[in-house]
């Protein structure tokens, strides 16, 4: 008996150095082919990468869970470009910027990216956001006067904005827990076959095809990492009493607001957050996009770009 113990425990530590080891090597392979496209801004604690395309007003993307700044096409950021200066933001624990320091509520969040803006000389930019991202580009607008740089608009793309369900439940119990968060994001960066992450990716395009090349080009990859699996996982864990709040003062709002959500999104039900938000926000805007699924900046550009448009010309002169 005593023998079969000792060997159950030798397979098991021998498994878990290996994973370790494994896990090593395919962070330093996904770190060579997706190095950062931008500059690192320092800021309280850290880094956040940033890109920046164009010339003209602010604007600033800000994308959701599990992804990067790369998630947003490079045509959609193109056509901004013509007519604004456009600043991408990696979000704390996100693609290229660095784990800040409790960072994982979407305020402390919106305070290092105000940081970095600030450090680039934005002023009073639009702020936009998809799915998380548009939490933290709340959240940012909720901050007070206290913060260097406020959002003059928002754009909010399908995003978690009140306490009602949202996708992957149990990947916000699992994060609870340190240990768990830890022993996942090991075993994901390891062992996660990219028939799974496929699987991940075209559920938030459903009902439509996600684009050929997709997982390439927006370095999806970036996020099976164990640092940034780990920020990932405790942004999650704490996102729903931040939406108990968040939901509470967006009638505070004083600002701009225009609302992008597809009725057949199966990752963030549009009636329990962006119908139930656009009651409470003085003046919202709110645009439904017919049997349009999760990723809207992919498979309706054009409706982003006239919301960007909108929010632009509500603003004073």
């Amino acid at each position: 008996m005593a023998y079969s113990i000792a060997f159950i425990a030798l397979t098991f530590a021998a498994f878990g150095a290996y994973t370790s080891v494994r896990a090593r090597e395919i962070e330093a392979r996904i770190a060579r082919l997706y190095p950062p496209l931008g500059q690192l801004v320092p800021v309280q604690g850290g880094v956040v990468h940033v890109v920046q395309r164009g010339a003209g007003p602010d604007i600033v993307l800000l994308h959701g869970a599990g992804t990067n700044l790369r998630d947003f096409p490079e045509a959609l950021v193109a056509a901004l470009a013509q007519s604004f200066r456009v600043t991408l933001m990696d979000r704390p624990g996100c693609g290229h910027t660095a784990r800040l320091k409790r960072i994982a509520v979407p305020k402390a969040q919106a305070v290092a990216l105000s940081q970095a803006a600030d450090a680039l000389g934005l002023r009073a930019p639009i702020v936009v956001g998809h799915s998380y991202g548009a939490t933290v580009a709340t959240a940012w607008a909720l901050c007070g006067a206290a913060l260097p740089v406020r959002p003059a608009a928002l754009v909010l793309i399908a995003g978690p904005l009140m306490p009602a369900p949202f996708a992957v439940p149990w990947l916000r119990g699992l994060a609870k827990s340190p240990t768990l968060r830890r022993l996942f994001a090991l075993l994901a960066t390891s062992w996660t076959p990219s028939a799974l992450v496929r699987r991940f990716a075209g559920r938030a395009f459903a009902p439509a095809q996600m684009p050929r090349g997709y997982l390439k080009y927006s370095a999806a990859r970036l996020t099976l990492r164990r640092a940034n699996l780990r920020a990932v996982a405790k942004q999650l864990s704490v996102l729903a009493p931040s939406l108990r709040q968040l939901g509470a003062e967006l009638p505070d709002l004083a600002l701009p607001v225009e609302l992008l959500h597809g009725t057949a999104d199966a990752v963030v039900p549009h009636e329990g957050h962006s119908v139930a938000a656009a009651r409470l926000i003085p003046g919202a805007r709110l645009t439904l996009l017919l049997d349009r699924g999760h990723m809207i900046h992919h498979t309706d550009p054009k409706a982003m770009v006239d919301a960007v448009t909108r929010a632009a010309l509500a603003l004073p002169a």
